[in-house]
């Protein structure tokens, strides 16, 4: 076995699934102050859908279960036609090779609306809305407009979850941010702000460790204990999973592959994946040839000896086991940056570490009413997962 499809086998394992990520665009119709893709905003090129069409051709004959993001820059800019004829081919994709396709939209919403909406209804598109609720306005445009989709969107039934991004003025008031997604009755994820694009023109912007830390113990004790929550934060449930010396998460590049506008195949992310073109689709005959290649041997060498050298007694290294750092780095290769991100999910497995034990401790002592369904039922899976 070559030592490229040594490094296939000892990553992939027997996975049957495979992430992708489609990417028409990297323009974008809004101009938030925190932009990671800024500098490409008004970026022309747009990703043919024979393109689109062929890579999701060679994702279903990779794995049976395939699940496709589309990110950009803003993806609705591509229009409604684009996402009706590559939903239709996905339609008749599946019924020819019995692939099943779960299928993802990550949008600002401000184009959410008539027959692109009725398109990703239609097809079960979980909805990724970027909006930051009562803050959203600190970073982004059009929020009243944007709003009125979103509220649009949930009534006629679709699945939508939104993406807050947490600058610090918001990530102070975590309580309150999750008590006004509750009282609305919207599933929502947190993103902390991280150093990139125009972000790091805007330091005032960034979250403050010790300030944010405070901030989201008090907000994930009262979720943990909250038997009026409504919503899926899924946030919290996946901290009230963690446990110490268990991996939070795989690592990315076992499943995510993207695709973007020049029509060129990347592991994952910008701008650093740019590094590491995989080649177009329309030249692929397996997808697997392009984990087996010596340009991703290239990068997981790399990525590994990072790990070895950076996370060097890192307390939540038995948690995180590099995966931060890898997600970051497809973004930003500076290493105060890298450190600021891995400070930030430092101080967020901690926190998370240190209130899940004891309530653990408090389920073991049979006191388990007292915690919210979602909460219980998280705490419990961490420690079957860790036993198994």
């Amino acid at each position: 076995m070559d030592s490229g499809k040594k490094i296939w086998s000892k990553q992939m394992g027997n996975y049957h699934k495979i992430a992708v990520t489609i990417k028409p665009t990297m323009a974008c119709n809004m101009h938030c102050r925190h932009c990671f893709n800024g500098d490409l905003m008004e970026e022309a090129e747009r990703l043919p859908l024979s393109s689109a069409k062929r890579f999701l051709e060679l994702a279903a004959e990779f794995a049976p279960d395939v699940k496709v993001t589309f990110h950009g820059g803003e993806p609705s800019l591509a229009g409604p036609a684009f996402y009706q004829e590559f939903y239709r081919f996905e339609d008749e994709l599946a019924a020819r090779t019995g692939a099943h396709f779960a299928n993802r939209f990550t949008t600002n919403g401000l184009l959410l609306t008539g027959s692109l909406l009725d398109a990703l209804i239609e097809h079960d598109v979980l909805i990724k809305i970027s909006f930051d609720g009562p803050y959203n306005d600190r970073l982004r445009k059009e929020t009243e407009i944007v709003a009125h989709h979103i509220e649009e969107a949930r009534l006629r039934g679709a699945k939508i979850i939104i993406f807050c991004t947490l600058a610090r003025e918001a990530s102070n008031h975590l309580l309150e941010l999750y008590q006004w997604f509750n009282e609305r009755r919207l599933d929502f994820k947190i993103l902390p702000l991280e150093p990139h694009g125009y972000a790091q023109s805007h330091a005032e912007m960034l979250l403050n460790p010790a300030e944010f830390q405070k901030s989201l113990l008090k907000a994930y004790d009262f979720w943990l204990h909250d038997k009026d929550c409504k919503i899926s934060f899924s946030t919290f449930e996946a901290l009230a999973a963690l446990r110490r010396g268990h991996q939070f998460k795989p690592f990315w590049f076992e499943r995510e592959i993207a695709l973007n506008p020049d029509g060129h195949i990347y592991p994952f992310g910008r701008p650093n994946d740019l590094s590491y073109d995989l080649g177009r689709p329309e030249e692929v005959d397996r997808l697997e040839k392009c984990f087996t290649s010596s340009v991703y041997e290239r990068l997981i060498a790399f990525l590994k000896k990072q790990r070895a050298s950076f996370c060097q007694g890192c307390i939540s290294r038995s948690t995180c086991q590099g995966v931060v750092l890898f997600m970051s780095y497809m973004y930003v290769s500076e290493e105060p940056l890298l450190r600021y991100s891995c400070s930030i999910s430092k101080t967020i497995f901690e926190t998370a570490l240190k209130a899940n034990e004891y309530a653990y401790a408090a389920l073991l002592r049979g006191e388990g009413d007292q915690f919210n369904p979602k909460a219980k039922q998280q705490l419990l899976l961490g420690h079957e997962t860790v036993e198994k």
